[in-house]
């Protein structure tokens, strides 16, 4: 009975199809190359369990399919692994969006900010020129083991706070 599902009646016409879509006939068909039921199957393939609710599956194919078979396996594989990256970055964004985690992460970059301008402000007031001050700010915040120790780093902050301007910026520790 081609054409009619299993209940024996032909399936309705969907809307602005020219022809009804049996799906009972596209999942079950018996002419389906990878079905085990049919007598010409072009893929032979056999399943065994083993442990832990695995499955082995062994697939014997034609020498001519072989490239285009692996060539599939490996879109496939670099499909997975986009759709890995994206669903990291996806929750690595959620993270970052987190009210208690972006409020801890402006503390710290506070304190950072309060203790680069507290170093150099020590440092400028003993007479010392302010490129030798930024040189003992970075290492002494090294020397305290402060993981953004960085001469670069430090030039920035001084910068953005309004240490190498002559009048001091309001806003600024």
């Amino acid at each position: 009975m081609r054409g009619a599902n299993l209940t024996g009646q032909a399936p309705p016409a969907l809307p602005g199809v020219p022809f009804p879509v049996d799906f009972d006939r596209l999942i079950w068909d018996a002419d389906r190359l990878f079905n085990p039921l049919h007598g010409d199957k072009l893929l032979d393939f056999h399943v065994s369990g083993t442990k832990d609710g695995y499955v082995c599956l062994s697939i014997a194919l034609p020498e001519g399919m072989t490239r285009g078979f692996v060539s599939m396996l490996e879109s496939l594989c670099c499909f997975m692994r986009a759709v890995d990256i994206k669903s990291r970055s996806a929750s690595a964004y959620a993270k970052v969006m987190d009210p208690a985690f972006l409020e801890e992460r402006e503390r710290l970059h506070e304190e950072f900010k309060r203790e680069v301008c507290a170093l150099f402000d020590g440092f400028t007031s003993q007479g010392v020129e302010r490129k030798e001050a930024i040189k003992r700010t970075n290492a002494a915040l090294k020397a305290s083991g402060s993981p953004w120790a960085t001469f670069d780093t430090v030039q920035w902050v001084l910068r953005s706070c309004g240490r190498f301007r002559r009048a001091k910026v309001q806003g600024c520790p």
